[in-house]
């Protein structure tokens, strides 16, 4: 059981590094402007992907999934976004 678990934790974990290098350079950025901006894009996928869960549980037919599934998508980018964030937290001390 344990085999089959291992290359979906690969999946989301390539999903999740990716994602922390994109907002990795946008957070470079945004720290110039100011410092607790960089928890700003992990606020925004955090309301985004609560916002599809929400709509995919409210709705009656397939579209359910659709949400649901970009529901996801938000959350791997919440947590990529996050930790980027908060490596750019304590690094710029």
């Amino acid at each position: 059981m344990v085999l089959n678990i291992v290359p979906q934790l690969i999946t989301f974990g390539i999903a999740i590094l990716i994602v922390f290098g994109i907002t990795y350079v946008i957070d470079i950025f945004l720290v110039k402007v100011k410092k607790i901006l960089v928890f700003a894009l992990p606020a925004l996928f955090f309301v985004v992907g609560v916002l599809f869960f929400v709509l995919g549980l409210l709705s009656d037919d397939w579209g359910a999934l659709g949400f649901l599934l970009y529901g996801s998508f938000s959350a791997i980018a919440f947590v990529g976004s996050l930790i980027a964030g908060l490596v750019m937290w304590f690094r710029k001390k």
